[in-house]
């Protein structure tokens, strides 16, 4: 009887464990689906969240290859709510690849694709999504789907990724509800299209006030060591500068570098005065910045900052003093912008949200703001002309519907000393945001921005405005394209103040009939040095300084005027005029 009740309780220890095994090997797996983070130096972070401990890898694999590489293992526990990020290593620029996540008990997740970065410190084209502000009880957020179908290089997501002070604040409750109230959070709003998103397209991202904790919060706030350890819980692994403070950060994609801010970390409250001990940044980041910017040799300078750096974007919902964008902190603002002055630095631009609204200024200016070519809903500007401007590029919500900020003061655009409106839509849609386009690999270099709204009437995406920013060598103006250009360009002249002669350079993405005259100061029409059709191309025309009788005109100012009628622009013309400087 002894013998049969041992070995009755063996075989039921046996079936227990058996039992236990199976359960096991079914409940492992991803409670949601990767994120893709930055590629840098031949390596990438996938960040993965599961249902419970173990350890996990990914499998992954280049284009059609049959050979699959791996990640290292790493256990999931629940001290980082059961999240990890997996370097996956020996990656290849420009490539795509396969990938899932394999778990040490055999099981293993859906499989996975994302594209790499083109190759760093070489010319290149790439292109990302920018916005900020989506809020759980806006769910589900359908916005994700649209920006999947863009297929952006990466997406930047400049802040307010979730509301911890809305929908249920996280700061009225006791301390330790704090943490486990913030992964809820993200749980929530990291929906199934947000999901089908990062898992395929790189994610850059940042915080601003309602992910860092409060609205309008700065460095005082008491949960920011809990609110930055849930926001590493729940985005890849990023090159922070600091690993203890805030979450700035700098990388570059092709041959162009992007400095990421934290705009709260440091921050001096919004309500103190505006003088040199206000900071945004906090002397570290600062120095960090400024030095990052005089040691680049890009064409353009990409600065994600969660709030906007222009004069009209700022808020003051928390009923205090001051602004909470960069408005607020002009100090340190015209600190960084005399730096870029005073050190030369071309090519900076400023990406940001919060504002609820889209926009584009100009700061940093003191010439007249001449474009290279303007229609109602795009226009372009060269460097070339305005020198060292900084253009601000905002775009928000992603998906909410309040717009914040303050009206345009007419008197201000012709005073330096205030941001240069260039666009702006008064009030923000639901879901807003801007694609940015950089190409470095063709003779003039550029930045397209272009800001889209939803049409929610009709579940459709809108293109409310562009802005081109194009970077040229003037000693090599001269040079024909072999390309056939896709915007109208007119450069400025070269040389330019000339004795002699100077070339004119424009281009044509189409066959037009163009107009080149030359005027004087008084506006006084000296000649027409063009008046003909030309087929699509790049054109380059020489004045010597003589009028239409072959008379040498007088050393002054002069003006020349292209235009040309287009059957793009809807039977306008597009036309553009520069000044010149002739000495004799």
């Amino acid at each position: 009887m002894k013998r049969f009740i041992y070995y009755t309780a063996v075989f039921l220890l046996f079936v227990l464990s058996a039992q236990s095994s199976i359960f096991s090997l079914q409940s492992i797996e991803l409670s949601r689906s990767p994120i893709v983070g930055i590629i840098q130096d031949n390596q990438v972070p996938i960040k993965v969240k599961g249902t419970s401990t173990g350890n996990v890898r990914i499998e992954y694999f280049e284009g059609n290859d049959s050979v699959s590489n791996f990640s290292q293992w790493e256990y999931l526990s629940y001290s980082d709510d059961l999240t990890k990020s997996l370097m996956l290593n020996d990656i290849n620029y420009n490539t795509e690849y396969t990938y899932r996540a394999i778990f040490a008990n055999g099981s293993s997740s859906e499989w996975f694709s994302f594209s790499t970065f083109p190759q760093q410190s070489q010319s290149g084209e790439f292109s990302f999504v920018f916005s900020t502000c989506f809020r759980v009880n806006f769910l589900p957020h359908n916005i994700f789907n649209y920006i999947s179908t863009l297929s952006p290089t990466f997406v930047a997501l400049l802040g307010d990724q979730i509301y911890a002070d809305y929908d249920g604040n996280i700061n009225t409750g006791p301390p330790n509800s704090v943490v486990p109230a913030l992964r809820s959070k993200y749980a929530q709003n990291f929906d199934e299209h947000f999901q089908a998103m990062s898992s395929t397209v790189p994610i850059i991202a940042t915080w601003d006030d309602h992910d860092y904790g409060q609205d309008n919060s700065d460095s005082t706030y008491i949960y920011k060591v809990e609110t930055k350890k849930v926001f590493k819980e729940n985005f890849p692994i990023y090159p922070y500068q600091v690993e203890d403070e805030g979450i700035y950060y700098q990388f570059k994609i092709a041959d162009v570098d992007v400095f990421v801010l934290d705009t709260r970390w440091y921050r001096s409250p919004m309500d103190v005065v505006d003088d040199e001990d206000k900071t945004m940044l906090g002397e570290e980041q600062l120095s960090w910045l400024l030095n990052g910017l005089n040691q680049s040799t890009a064409p353009f300078k990409l600065i994600l900052s969660s709030v906007s750096m222009n004069d009209y974007g700022g808020d003051t919902s928390s009923g205090r003093e001051g602004y909470d964008s960069w408005m607020g902190y002009t100090f340190e603002r015209n600190t960084i912008l005399s730096f870029i002055e005073d050190n030369q630095i071309y090519g900076v631009l400023v990406f940001s949200g919060d504002q609820h609204y889209p926009s584009g200024y100009i700061l940093n200016w003191n010439t007249p703001l001449n474009s290279v070519s303007q229609t109602d809903s795009s226009i372009v500007y060269s460097l070339s002309d305005l020198g060292l401007v900084v253009f601000d590029f905002s775009s928000s919500p992603l998906h909410y519907n309040r717009a914040t900020g303050h009206a345009l003061i007419p008197g201000n655009q012709n005073n330096p000393f205030y941001s240069f409106e260039i666009f702006r839509a008064e009030l923000g849609h639901p879901s807003v945001y801007g694609l940015v386009e950089v190409d470095t690999e063709n003779f003039t270099k550029s930045v397209a921005v272009t800001f889209y709204e939803l049409d929610s009437e009709n579940e459709l995406m809108i293109r409310l405005y562009g802005i081109t920013v194009i970077r040229d060598s003037l000693t090599a103006v001269i040079s024909q394209s072999i390309e056939i250009p896709s915007y109208f360009l007119i450069k400025q002249n070269y040389p330019n103040p000339f004795n002699g002669e100077t070339n004119i350079i424009y281009s044509l993405p189409e066959g037009n009939f163009v107009e080149l005259i030359i005027y004087d100061i008084l506006g006084s029409e000296v000649i027409t040095l063009v008046k003909d059709f030309h087929a699509a191309g790049e054109y380059n025309v020489t004045w010597n300084g003589n009028n239409s009788y072959g008379t040498p005109m007088p050393s002054g100012i002069y003006f020349y005027r292209i235009t040309v009628f287009s059957d793009q622009l809807l039977d306008q013309s597009f036309h553009a005029m520069k000044r010149m400087i002739y000495l004799k």
